[in-house]
């Protein structure tokens, strides 16, 4: 995968990078939001807090995938990243997003997304790049068109949220 530093998006003042400690304060305000964590999985912590913060750009997002900051003027409002899977499931990348819902419509996370999709393709095994995504999230069942993606499946009862069972669909992208 892409390992550059910074990524500029096309949207003006917009760019995609590493995640860094002076991002804390930043990640916690912008994570912290009713609007995101009702499409995220239960692992997303609510409230979201500056030690979540401080978890996630110290040890989190280092447990086997790659992750970016959305940045506007190089302040954090989003994150997107890919998990290459392992084994015999070697040949797929799993892809994800948030945004703070003050950037919702402008256009940053499909940018993100194609970027990230484009490089997961890069990998000579990658046949495969899927989002999974919580039923009823239209926002992010269209970033995953605009890149390319199609439904794949629909996935009753596949996961918990906020301690009820809920269908997940999934997206995919092929090469």
């Amino acid at each position: 995968m892409n390992t550059a530093s910074t990524i500029v998006l096309p949207q003006p003042g917009w760019s995609m990078r590493a995640w860094r400690e002076d991002d804390v304060a930043a990640l916690a305000r912008a994570a912290n939001d009713e609007r995101i964590l009702q499409w995220m999985s239960d692992t997303w912590p609510s409230p979201y807090t500056e030690d979540d913060a401080r978890w996630w750009i110290g040890t989190g997002q280092h447990t086997g995938g790659m992750a970016w900051a959305l940045c506007r003027d190089d302040v954090p409002w989003g994150g997107a990243g890919v998990h290459p899977q392992t084994g015999f499931q070697r040949c797929n990348v799993e892809l994800g997003w948030w945004l703070h819902p003050d950037h919702w419509g402008q256009g940053m996370v499909p940018a993100a997304a194609v970027h990230l999709v484009e490089q997961a393709f890069a990998l000579p095994e990658v046949t495969r790049v899927f989002a999974p995504i919580h039923a009823g999230n239209d926002r992010s069942v269209r970033v995953a068109e605009k890149v390319g993606m199609r439904l794949e499946a629909v996935q009753p009862r596949s996961a918990f949220k906020r301690g009820k069972v809920i269908d997940r669909v999934v997206y995919a992208a092929y090469r």
